[in-house]
């Protein structure tokens, strides 16, 4: 059986509103002088370590003051994502419900711990509220847990599932090269936020087409 390891934002789901409300509510108490973060503004740093995200929003903020901004910013993303959750793309809840009788699924992101946790205690849909996205996806990875690049944890869970043939969906051009890097095939999800350098690769115009292609090609 094929394992198909998912990305989380731009892929699964898109949560840019809710994060930009949670960053500027930060940099009000923070009392930081600077225009308000727009959707875009997380839209560009989706895919990378937290801390990565803060360093590329608030390029000129001094090193000792990023780990108390962080945990600001941090606190302020767990009551609004806690609340509010994100969009899924159309689709995913209908197909993934689908794949998971035919695929092993997984989900390997960059967030933090917590975020991934929420969205696995997430309802799969509104017609079934005792059914989450955690008992479809057999295992997980992020780097809030292990502080690992994505492409060591795409490894670790090949390894600690046994799977021998997998791939991974992203939207990336960092996921892309973390599949590459781990020795997985890839499919960009092209309806999320990157664009990808490579022309030599599978990709879908939106979660549909994912699964269409998971179904018939694999």
């Amino acid at each position: 059986m094929v394992g198909v390891i998912f990305d989380l934002d731009g892929t699964l789901w898109n949560i840019s509103s809710v994060c930009a409300n949670a960053w500027n509510q930060a940099i009000k108490v923070a009392n930081i002088p600077r225009i308000p973060i727009t959707e875009d503004d997380i839209n560009r740093v989706s895919g990378l370590p937290f801390i990565e995200c803060i360093k590329k929003i608030f390029p000129d903020i001094a090193e000792e003051n990023i780990d108390k901004l962080s945990l600001l910013i941090e606190d302020c993303e767990k009551q609004e994502i806690k609340t509010r959750g994100g969009t899924l793309y159309k689709g995913v809840s209908e197909y993934l419900d689908i794949l998971s009788a035919q695929f092993s699924l997984f989900l390997v992101s960059n967030c933090e711990y917590w975020y991934l946790q929420v969205f696995l205690s997430m309802p799969l849909n509104s017609s079934n509220s005792s059914k989450t996205f955690g008992d479809i996806f057999l295992d997980s990875e992020c780097f809030g847990r292990t502080q690992k690049p994505k492409a060591e944890n795409i490894i670790a869970i090949c390894q600690r599932n046994n799977l021998t043939n997998a791939v991974y969906i992203g939207d990336t051009e960092s996921d892309r090269l973390a599949a590459m890097r781990a020795g997985v095939d890839f499919i960009h999800a092209s309806y999320g936020f990157g664009d990808i350098e490579s022309a030599n690769i599978k990709s879908a115009a939106s979660f549909c087409e994912v699964a269409d292609m998971l179904l018939h090609k694999y």
